[in-house]
């Protein structure tokens, strides 16, 4: 077996229990707005973990930081701050967040924030923010993932194919 089918069965191996551990807890939610957006709010410190390493494990995590730290070298160093200092004012303001958000319902940024300054322009605006912010970020995911696969199995799987594998 040639190394590149050992790498793409692993990366197929992680795939599938990714994707079962996700329809498994898809059927433990509810149907409703809150169950999917915020798993019925039952997440536990586990899966807070797991998700706090996805936000930071990122495709410039993977492709961008080694390669600003190989062109630019010490200056590289800041990465590592701004992932651990980034997360640690979430240590105060994220339990406040949650607990107004369980009490008042709220589910998104914009109903957070449309709940202290009442106004459907606003609501409207930061639902568009959070669109126009989130489909770009997404989207370079998604290459990301591609690029990183197409490299470790040495081009034999491409990137659009890769990119499928990993988000279709």
């Amino acid at each position: 077996m040639e190394r590149w089918h050992v790498i793409a069965t692993v990366i197929a191996c992680y795939l599938a229990i990714t994707l079962w551990i996700g329809l498994a807890a898809g059927r433990r939610s509810s149907s409703s707005v809150q169950g999917f957006v915020a798993g019925d709010r039952n997440f536990g410190l586990l899966v807070f973990y797991f998700v706090t390493g996805a936000s930071m494990c990122s495709a410039f995590a993977f492709l961008g930081g080694p390669g600003w730290a190989y062109g630019r070298g010490a200056a590289a160093f800041y990465i590592l701050s701004y992932g651990a200092l980034g997360m640690v004012p979430w240590y105060w303001v994220g339990p406040r967040v949650a607990d107004i958000g369980r009490n008042k319902g709220f589910v998104t940024q914009a109903q957070f924030i449309t709940g202290r300054f009442p106004s459907r322009v606003l609501s409207v605006l930061i639902a568009f923010l959070t669109l126009a912010a989130f489909i770009p970020y997404i989207t370079i995911q998604i290459r990301g993932a591609g690029i990183v696969i197409e490299a470790v199995t040495e081009g034999n799987i491409p990137l659009e194919i890769g990119a499928a594998l990993a988000y279709g």
